[in-house]
């Protein structure tokens, strides 16, 4: 990562997005980094990042202003080609990260495909289209041979 001056210590910084997801990586991309912090630091540590040049990259959601629930809130920041991914909820950063090593072990290359896998693991959207590359997946329910008691 760029150098950043932190006012905060994170309590996990982690290189994710489709530069550490890819094989081969794509280089024509941002590089992104998922940050958790305690909710306490998260006022301090976005006035540092605005101070710093960083610009709100599509989400400023203070961890107790929002309608999400606090599991789902994160704010994302922009410099150059970097993003930052902040986040005070410990589930959403389990997720994100679950959801990484998803994309990574199955090298999802295709952006619609690791968006859906995204939007699914974080949200639970419904997003066949991650997965409409595997055969059975969405079958029909129930499967031949199988009887549902009444």
């Amino acid at each position: 990562m760029a150098a950043v001056k932190l006012p905060i210590t994170p309590l996990q910084v982690t290189r994710v997005g489709s530069r550490a997801t890819c094989d081969p990586a794509p280089l024509d991309t941002d590089e992104d980094w998922l940050m958790l912090i305690r909710a306490e630091d998260f006022g301090l540590l976005v006035d540092s990042l605005l101070a710093e040049g960083w610009e709100v990259g599509g989400s400023l959601i203070a961890p107790d202003d929002s309608s999400l629930p606090a599991e789902e809130r994160f704010s994302s920041f922009r410099r150059d080609d970097q993003n930052l991914l902040i986040t005070a909820s410990e589930q959403f950063h389990r997720r994100f990260l679950a959801a990484s090593a998803f994309a990574k072990r199955m090298n999802l290359l295709s952006k619609s495909d690791r968006i859906a896998l995204f939007q699914t693991v974080l949200y639970g959207n419904s997003c066949n289209a991650a997965f409409d590359h595997l055969p059975g997946v969405f079958a029909d329910f129930p499967p031949a041979g199988f009887e549902v008691a009444a």
